[in-house]
């Protein structure tokens, strides 16, 4: 489950045209996918009490380095997935959620005691390429959830966002690359 959080406007309409010319959605359609990794409950982007750098950074600087572990892994993509709390789940701020960095397994069995595992459904996304260093992010996601997301007529599915990371994500460089899918009905 996804919630998206629409209080505090960050960005300027003015600011987010010249993402319009360059940043159209390709629509894909994703098979199930099974997912191992570490997760962390983060503030959005999107509120002004945001955490998200600091906390989700962290958990790929853990992840990475315990990555190793995971057992039949396909391939050498990563994903972030973001998710809302589970019900039930005491939330500390409005907009939390929760971010797991992962890995694609192609099944799941002796997973590692201390990781979490998902089951991302099938379906159909708004694939959309985020180009240069993490610190254009926040205005990357205002785009796509403030600007594009009310004007485009879809509608969200009740799934997982996913970030994928494969060789064109190179840190701290202007030319990295990586998605940013929106499930979509």
């Amino acid at each position: 489950m996804f919630t998206l959080i629409m209080s505090g406007l960050l960005w300027q309409k003015d600011d987010l045209k010249h993402l319009e010319a360059i940043m159209q959605p390709k629509f894909v359609h994703l098979p199930e996918m099974k997912m191992v990794g570490l997760g962390t409950k983060f503030i959005s982007a999107q509120s002004p009490d945001k955490n998200n750098m600091k906390t989700i950074p962290a958990l790929w600087g853990q992840f990475i380095s315990q990555m190793s572990r995971i057992a039949n892994r396909t391939g050498d993509a990563c994903y972030g997935l973001v998710e809302g709390l589970p019900e039930g789940a005491g939330k500390s701020h409005p907009d939390e959620m929760f971010y797991i960095a992962c890995a694609e397994v192609s099944k799941i069995d002796s997973m590692p005691s201390d990781m979490i595992q998902r089951v991302v459904p099938a379906g159909k996304y708004a694939s959309f390429t985020h180009k240069g260093k993490l610190d254009g992010l926040e205005q990357t996601m205002t785009y796509i959830y403030r600007s594009w997301l009310p004007k485009s007529g879809v509608e969200l599915r009740k799934t997982p966002h996913l970030e994928l990371y494969d060789q064109r994500f190179v840190p701290g460089s202007d030319k990295s690359e990586f998605n940013i899918l929106l499930p979509i009905q």
